[in-house]
């Protein structure tokens, strides 16, 4: 990166407040930003770091139109840093070349499409289908019959079992795993007993699978996520699992077998669904909840059994102060008896 902030405005559309003419040879985030980086303020809560930030220049809120560097004034700070972080900062990894290591072992009747890279030590079993571009760094497995669609990307040690279908565009980061059989079993007489795994899993366009995050296929049918869905690091999607456009699923979230969630879905980190239930459109899971009921569109819940999210933080303003109003009851129960020990020897005295 080797620009001037005048041709990064042009880029973004903003309007430059200071010399045009400084050059930006990076990027950063205001706390970490050195010497010749281009960083964004988004948020009010980061204007105390305004001063005292090494950026060379500020991409801001059109509210902001003063400081010590140069500003360029656009109505969304962050979403124009991401742009130009993708344009002017691309990714670390180094793709493996086109083509199919020596090592690689392939299947029958598998089908390449174009330009596709097979990294060293892939195995692609029978009846798979890659489309062009697709990209499978080294040690990833993809099972019989599995079909990925074009320019999708599955990282190193990834394992994509049997009957999985992956559509374009797609991530799957280090170590994850698709299409691992459910978790289900019956109570018998020498223990549980295994129910058959036979159905498939199958992702739409755009869905990323964070690392060592597993999605488990069917009993029968499909486990579904659709177009756009996002899953973080070491998320348990469970069998038969429904999901809908957009979600967000953020690490160490778990969503159990059978439940049902609707588009643009958020799960914070470290909740959990519970089974067979629905949760609508729109619906934030707050962290660490537990989810054990279906949930209306659009609404906030948090705690557990999660509730609505207004309702848990006052109650959970009020166990804070849960000690003191124990020493204010016990205060109180012995006045109260103090009153009635005065009333009780009042009254005899009267008799």
């Amino acid at each position: 990166m080797n620009v001037t902030v005048g041709e990064i405005a042009a880029e973004v559309g903003g309007k430059v407040i200071g010399d045009v003419s400084v050059r930006l040879t990076g990027m950063n985030g205001i706390r970490q930003a050195q010497e010749g980086d281009l960083s964004f303020i988004s948020s009010s809560r980061y204007l105390r770091y305004l001063d005292d930030s090494k950026a060379a220049a500020l991409l801001v809120p059109p509210s902001i139109g003063e400081a010590s560097v140069p500003l360029i004034q656009v109505a969304d700070p962050y979403a124009a840093f991401l742009t130009l972080l993708g344009q002017h900062c691309p990714g670390r990894d180094t793709r493996p070349k086109k083509g199919v290591h020596p090592s690689a072992v392939i299947g029958d009747r598998v089908v390449l499409g174009e330009a596709v890279a097979l990294d060293a030590h892939v195995r692609v079993a029978d009846n798979a289908v890659l489309g062009d571009n697709v990209c499978v760094y080294a040690g990833a497995y993809i099972g019989d019959g599995v079909r990925i669609g074009a320019d999708s990307v599955v990282y190193p040690h990834a394992s994509i079992l049997a009957g999985v279908t992956l559509g374009a565009r797609c991530i799957v980061h280090s170590g994850a795993v698709i299409g691992s059989d459910g978790f289900g079993y019956v109570p018998g007489p020498e223990g549980p007993r295994k129910i058959p795994q036979t159905g498939g899993v199958v992702l739409g366009d755009d869905v990323e699978v964070g690392a060592n995050s597993c999605i488990d296929r069917a009993t029968f049918g499909s486990t579904v996520i659709e177009s756009g869905t996002k899953i973080d690091n070491l998320v348990q999607i469970g069998h038969n699992v429904e999901m809908g456009r957009g979600c967000i699923i953020c690490g160490n979230a778990g969503i159990s077998g059978s439940a049902i969630l609707g588009n643009g879905v958020t799960v914070a980190a470290g909740a959990g669904i519970g089974g067979h239930i629905e949760v609508g459109d729109g619906v934030t899971v707050a962290g660490l909840s537990g989810v054990t009921k279906s949930v209306e569109p659009g609404r906030v819940v948090s705690g557990f059994p999660a509730m609505d999210h207004e309702r848990d933080k006052r109650i959970q303003a009020s166990l804070r102060r849960l000690p003191d109003a124990l020493r204010e009851i016990r205060a109180l129960r012995r006045r109260i008896e103090e009153l009635e020990n005065t009333r009780d020897g009042m009254s005899e005295d009267h008799s």
